[in-house]
């Protein structure tokens, strides 16, 4: 219950963050479940230039990623690995942060399983767990 009060002793940067992490995710729940999948995986993306002068742009990613698993903690909504990957995709693109994002699938026991996941460079931003278990099938720039 008081876990939340936790995010008063972050810095105001993660602070706002998690809360645009969590609106975000939100969002694209709410948008998975009432769009086709392809009008949201197309859909553009306003990109500002946000002046960051407190933390560089490893940083700001290592941020970015942070804020994500903690929405991901405490929303009450589902948040994985999809809605991760697309949460932090729009955050980064918002910040002019290029990043790819992958979609794999793993057939085990006649059963069909997929996985998101999102790198910037080689760094790893969600979805890191498991990937490798998973065949490519899209990748979007």
């Amino acid at each position: 219950m008081f876990k939340i009060f936790k995010i008063f002793t972050v810095s105001s940067v993660e602070r706002n963050l998690f809360i645009e992490a969590s609106f975000k995710s939100l969002l694209f729940r709410i948008k998975l479940l009432f769009t086709p999948f392809k009008e949201v995986i197309s859909e553009k993306i306003n990109s500002q230039i946000t002046n960051y002068t407190e933390v560089n742009k490893y940083e700001l990613i290592v941020l970015i990623k942070k804020s994500v698993k903690r929405a991901a903690k405490y929303s009450i909504w589902r948040n994985k690995c999809l809605e991760q990957a697309l949460t932090a995709r729009v955050m980064l693109t918002k910040r002019n942060i290029k990043s790819k994002l992958y979609f794999g699938v793993n057939k085990n026991n006649n059963k069909l399983k997929a996985h998101a996941w999102l790198k910037v460079e080689d760094f790893f931003v969600t979805g890191e767990k498991g990937y490798k278990n998973f065949t490519v099938v899209a990748c979007y720039d």
